[in-house]
């Protein structure tokens, strides 16, 4: 059912001082930011490739949604793992048949050309957790 970690996201108070930190101290290197709107809330997103895991900083100026509410509640800090699947649809199905809750209860678009669906943190020992599938030209 999973594949891989794709990415971790980390929640961050301010994208351009976390960006210099993580690329000037630990030497990652920034390949995209991109803005992606979830629940409303626009969120812009930098992601810095370590081998087959990307590193994902999330900022929002939002005032609600999953980040903004987490960033108010907790501070910056790991705010989710993405797992992929090769079939997010079919997984998702299976998933929700089996009980598992999800965040908005249907898939949703995400950052790069993907689909991506979030389970409830409660599912996870309080942890938000990703499904994500790419688009075909992503793979």
């Amino acid at each position: 059912m999973v594949q891989k970690i794709e990415h971790i996201g980390i929640v961050v108070a301010d994208l351009e001082a976390a960006l210099k930190k993580y690329t000037g101290l630990l030497g990652l290197e920034l390949t995209e930011v991109e803005e992606v709107e979830v629940d409303g809330a626009l969120n812009r997103v930098a992601f810095m490739p370590l081998k087959e895991v990307n590193i994902e900083l999330v900022h929002t100026s939002a005032t609600h949604g999953p980040a903004s509410d987490f960033l108010r509640e907790k501070g910056e800090g790991i705010h989710h793992l993405a797992f992929e699947v090769d079939d997010l649809e079919k997984t998702f199905n299976e998933l929700r048949q089996r009980g598992a809750k999800f965040l908005w209860d249907k898939i949703i678009p995400g950052s790069r050309n993907t689909r991506v669906a979030f389970f409830e943190p409660q599912e996870f020992n309080g942890i938000y957790i990703e499904l994500l599938e790419k688009m075909p030209e992503q793979r």
